[in-house]
């Protein structure tokens, strides 16, 4: 699945979405900020301790990409 990740809010893209090697996400064209995720995966998110599914959302969003 492909996104502008500076439009979306996901936990794929959230800082608190636990994935440090930042598996599940890929650039595709990082200069106009597009960017590829695994909408099937889940992680543990780091604020509220709930597993999130990458397409996901909350109001504890902060963008890890730039």
């Amino acid at each position: 699945m492909s996104v502008g990740s500076a439009k979306v809010k996901m936990c794929a893209f959230c800082k608190h979405w636990y994935d440090p090697k930042n598996e599940t996400i890929s650039p595709k064209a990082p200069a106009i900020g597009l960017w590829e995720y695994d909408d099937k995966a889940k992680r543990k998110c780091m604020k509220n301790g709930l597993d999130m599914s990458s397409r996901a959302s909350c109001g504890k969003y902060e963008c890890k990409v730039m």
